[in-house]
């Protein structure tokens, strides 16, 4: 069905126009520039809306499904809205993240693209996904540099998943002035964002908002950069800068860490690490 599907692909953007995105580093300029806050659409979120589908860590919930909708049509200009960049170009994948890309934009995009404002300029989801599957790593590296000068000297607060521990164990945030994090849960998040908005305010808008949250992520940014605090759906980076730093040429557990798109990566040990646990201020877990 999927090589049905690749093949397909040429076809179903001829009929169905592609959406005007930026590029991964037109992106990065955007936000770092003109301290804009992104959230970003991958192939789950569509599956989300269109099929109202269950996620492995988001059970399906209609007001998540309504916002999620939604805000793919935002004009707010301070918040950006990215979309997946198979959805610009495959040309940059490798030949079996290029495959795959081609039978989900053949999958799912016929029946998004009347959920989008085709006249609206969309920014590049993959902002985050800098490693796995590009071709061109010296691409990454810059990319990766270009994404933490964001944050230079900048004091975060990070909300995550109780297991996903961003940037513990490496340096990606090391050129802050300071990380403060707020746990939430690993699964079902959107459970709790009543509570991590309001704890969340209690912050001053200096700071820069870094949310992992899966879909919940999408929609605690957007209603946090409404009040005028710049954040980042920040997703996957930290796994994808492991993966980076590693040299991998495919996903792996990364001890510690919830790994979603690893088999067996769900199951995370505890860590012990005073730095990290230091850096928590407030947790809203699910009992």
């Amino acid at each position: 069905m999927k090589l049905i599907l690749s093949l397909l692909y040429p076809l179903v953007i001829k009929i169905w126009k592609l959406p005007n995105i930026k590029t991964i580093e037109e992106t990065l300029f955007e936000i770092k520039k003109n301290k804009r806050s992104i959230i970003r659409y991958g192939d789950s979120e569509m599956l989300y809306i269109i099929d109202h589908r269950n996620l492995p860590y988001q059970v399906f919930d209609t007001r998540l499904r309504d916002k999620l909708a939604e805000m793919l049509k935002s004009d707010v200009p301070e918040i950006l809205v990215g979309l997946p960049d198979a959805y610009r170009s495959v040309d940059g994948f490798e030949n079996g993240i290029r495959s795959f890309w081609r039978s989900q934009v053949s999958y799912i995009y016929p029946r998004v693209q009347k959920l989008l404002d085709l006249n609206k300029q969309y920014y590049n989801a993959n902002i985050t996904r800098l490693y796995y599957g590009y071709k061109n790593k010296k691409i990454s590296e810059k990319n990766f540099l270009l994404i933490r000068s964001i944050w230079d000297n900048r004091k975060i607060l990070l909300i995550e998943g109780e297991k996903s521990r961003l940037g513990v164990g490496n340096d990606l945030f090391t050129n802050a002035s300071s990380v403060e994090r707020i746990l939430a849960p690993a699964h079902h998040a959107f459970s709790r964002i009543d509570d991590l908005y309001t704890y969340a305010r209690k912050f001053d808008k200096s700071y820069l908002v870094l949310i992992a949250l899966g879909p919940t992520a999408k929609v605690l940014s957007y209603d946090l950069a409404i009040l005028g605090y710049q954040c980042i759906d920040i997703g996957n980076l930290d796994l994808e800068y492991e993966w980076f730093k590693r040299g991998v040429s495919e996903r792996i557990i990364i001890p510690g860490k919830y790994t979603s798109e690893v088999k067996g990566g769900r199951y995370v040990e505890d860590v012990h690490d005073s730095a990290y646990e230091s850096q928590i201020v407030a947790k809203f877990l699910n009992e």
